[in-house]
């Protein structure tokens, strides 16, 4: 059995500020900070073997909260990196729905000026899905990156559309989900699970 466990970063100032935060390199907030510490609590007496980040700095920190209590190393890639919304990065969210809002072609289309489509951030899902399934088979591998490539991380995990998992997965800052293969067939074991004593 093959065990994924799906973390988000913690909180920077721009999850706060509701702005959309992409390929730029925010850092946790000390909110964060806290946020992950109780991260790395609620999973340390679960047995991992792997431990994989995006390569930018919230989700490295994140992971490397969780990795102390484990003795493990975190393992960088950039296929784990956010969406690259391109000029759109800092916008606020309240742009960016109002632009999805007046476009004729689905969310999975979209393409911010300088950035990528949804579709290309799941085949970014979908290599890392098939990298974990051939290098990992058995073990427990945690990732932690951003709210949108996890989404489609689970996009491919629960055989969902794009616009599907965009509108269902929503995962709160410093949470984590679990999936397990099984037989071929991968089960959502748990979703947007946070540690007890996460509330500030």
């Amino acid at each position: 059995m093959l065990r994924l466990i799906l973390a988000r970063h913690g909180q920077t100032d721009a999850n706060v500020n509701h702005q959309l935060q992409g390929q730029s390199n925010g850092q946790l907030n000390e909110i964060g900070r806290l946020e992950v510490e109780r991260l790395g609590e609620a999973l340390k007496n679960m047995h991992l073997d792997v431990i994989i980040s995006s390569d930018m700095v919230r989700a490295q920190d994140t992971a490397t909260a969780i990795a102390r209590h484990h003795s493990l190393p975190v393992i960088s890639t950039p296929l784990a990196r956010e969406w690259n919304c391109g000029e759109w990065d800092g916008r606020p969210a309240e742009e960016f729905i109002e632009i999805v809002k007046n476009l004729t072609i689905p969310i999975s289309q979209i393409r911010p000026p300088g950035g990528e489509t949804l579709t290309e951030v799941q085949d970014r899902a979908r290599e890392f899905v098939k990298e974990v399934k051939e290098k990992y088979p058995g073990k427990t591998v945690v990732l932690c990156s951003h709210g949108d490539f996890l989404r489609m991380v689970i996009s491919i995990l629960e055989n969902k559309s794009i616009e599907e998992a965009d509108s269902t997965y929503r995962m709160d800052n410093a949470s984590y989900s679990v999936f397990e293969l099984r037989d071929g067939t991968w089960k959502m074991v748990s979703f947007n699970k946070t540690s007890p004593s996460r509330n500030l």
